[in-house]
């Protein structure tokens, strides 16, 4: 899955780097930032040690000695996106576990890397046997196109079986009034909604094959179900395969339907019966290339590939406009013929997030990784004119902007984390239309990687740790000036603000709270504890979208 996917990805293993806690469970996101604060008196002691570890990887790359991860591609394959579908339970459950561990070593590994701190880092990381798996989607847009009889809070989960399901919960009740299952396809995307219809993208990661699905909202059955013809390839130095049909979350608009692969296709069908209506080619790739420099002969070569999946398309006033590595582009909905596409000069920057407002894109980039230690990472917010695709202004930042953009009210918001100073700091940004920036938020010592904004809010959380538990977690809800509204001692991440009310979410929790008055409206828990043989909890809520 996109922003919940909770497995360790041997391709997208630089994005995890650099995002070095966000594709992981809250649990656990916890267990890596004490083990920063914990270890980072060892820094003097382990720097030498940890460089010379990371020169000999270094040279191991340049020398392309890449068999093993070519061997374990295919496996990689199967395991990707999500937990592995089995209809055993028990063997679902080993392999889940088996999976996060993995994740779990990754970024230990990292927090090591970037501290400097490698003693007794593994001694204190099996003390996390009881971690929760639960999902850390940022900002979670609702749908902004027009509903009919559709009203409801539509989530994600995976059931005993570990396939993802889509729920639909009544507005009034929020009990569920259907469940959606396809026990072909284990990995379900994220449903948005349109008239009366739920749509979503759908993959077996098998096959590699990706759907289309369209759902009756009111009754959650299949109207139409169109299967693409399977798309992988292989990188320069042999490994693979790698699943480039992935598809974006859907976007709905003048009766069609658009979706995005990660090989830089789009595609438009008809809303109504499935029919594709055309294609247009991007000329990019979610699959990014990095190379390095030879130091003993000064020429560059393949280091490897990294999966950096670009933003979901919008549309507005009969065009749709898109971001994929270093891309930008705008396409006509009715010909699919292209009015633009441009280019950031920064082989160096990919886009990670666009939104259209008032005839102007905001865009956000960040650094890929360059392959070695203490690299200097960097990230921009862009304003683009939707007409021709010039830029008018960019915002750089030193750091990390892993939640892409929050917008309301003339103002946009984004998070940088602070890697190369203290570890887990973070700032909250607002910048105005003009590029300017309003105000900021030192997050001292405190990881924040969620971030939604809504009625001239923003709001954020984080938390701080000991031995891997937490001892503070605070719900941050600021105005628009950058004062403080509210905050409560509450372990829940913000999901959306609709209507004066913040929805959030813990597990497998949802808690909506009113923005005016900070009351608690009505709390709920959906889908199945999970827990594997090692006693391990899976389970989360993977994605929620409210329709009023």
């Amino acid at each position: 899955m996109n922003n919940d996917d909770m497995t360790f990805m041997p391709e997208r293993l630089d994005e995890q780097i650099e995002h070095p806690t966000n594709w992981l469970a809250p649990d656990d996101q916890r267990l890596v930032q004490d083990l920063w604060h914990t270890h980072q008196a060892y820094e003097r002691e382990n720097a030498q040690s940890l460089q010379r570890v990371w020169n000999r990887l270094e040279q191991e790359r340049q020398e392309q000695r890449l068999q093993d991860a070519a061997r374990t591609a295919p496996i990689s394959l199967q395991q990707r996106e999500q937990t592995m579908k089995d209809t055993s339970s028990s063997d679902s459950s080993s392999r889940g576990s088996t999976k996060r561990v993995l994740s779990l070593i990754a970024a230990v590994i990292v927090v090591a890397v970037l501290t400097g701190s490698a003693a007794l880092i593994f001694s204190v990381a099996g003390k996390n046997n009881t971690a929760h798996n639960q999902s850390n989607t940022a900002s979670v847009k609702p749908t902004s196109t027009p509903v009919v009889n559709s009203s409801g809070t539509y989530i994600m989960y995976q059931n005993e079986q570990y396939f993802y399901v889509v729920d639909k919960l009544d507005s009034k009740t929020h009990k569920s009034l259907w469940t959606y299952q396809n026990k072909k396809l284990a990995d379900l995307g994220y449903p948005t909604v349109y008239g009366d219809t739920v749509y979503l993208n759908a993959s077996d990661n098998l096959t590699s094959q990706s759907h289309l699905i369209a759902l009756n909202a009111t009754t959650g059955k299949v109207r139409w179900d169109i299967p693409f013809k399977a798309l992988t390839t292989i990188d320069e130095n042999g490994s693979g395969p790698f699943n480039m049909g992935y598809l974006t979350v859907p976007v709905v608009s003048d009766g069609q339907v658009f979706v995005a692969n990660r090989a830089g296709t789009v595609f438009a069908f008809n809303s109504e019966t499935g029919k594709q209506n055309w294609t247009y080619k991007i000329g990019a790739s979610a699959l990014v290339k990095q190379y390095y420099t030879d130091p003993n002969t000064g020429k560059k070569k393949f280091a490897g590939s990294t999966f950096y999946d670009g933003s979901v398309p919008q549309v507005s006033n009969g065009v749709l406009y898109g971001a994929l590595e270093h891309t930008l582009y705008a396409v006509d909905i009715k010909s699919g013929k292209q009015v633009w596409n441009t280019k950031i000069t920064s082989e160096e920057q990919v886009f990670g997030d666009a939104q259209v407002v008032d005839g102007i894109i905001y865009a956000s980039s960040h650094s890929v990784s360059q392959h070695h230690d203490g690299q200097a990472y960097q990230s921009y917010v862009y304003a683009f004119n939707t007409k021709d695709g010039k830029q008018s202004w960019n915002y750089s930042i030193e750091g990390l902007n892993s939640s892409g953009l929050a917008i309301d009210n003339g103002q946009i918001y984004f998070i940088a984390n602070q890697l190369s100073s203290t570890p887990d700091d973070s700032i909250l940004y607002a910048l105005n239309t003009q590029g300017k920036k309003v105000w900021e938020h030192n997050y001292s010592n405190l990881g924040v990687y969620w971030l939604t904004a809504g009625n001239g809010y923003v709001s954020v959380s984080g938390g701080t740790y000991d031995q891997g538990k937490v001892t503070s977690y605070t719900l941050y809800v600021l105005k628009a000036n950058g004062q403080p509204a509210w905050q409560k001692d509450v372990v829940a991440d913000p999901v959306s603000i609709i209507d004066d009310v913040l929805y959030t979410k813990s597990g497998l929790k949802i808690i909506a709270y009113d923005l005016t008055s900070q009351k608690e409206l009505w709390q709920g828990q959906y889908g199945f504890d999970l827990v594997d043989k090692g006693g391990l909890h899976s389970a989360h809520l993977g994605y929620i979208n409210v329709v009023p």
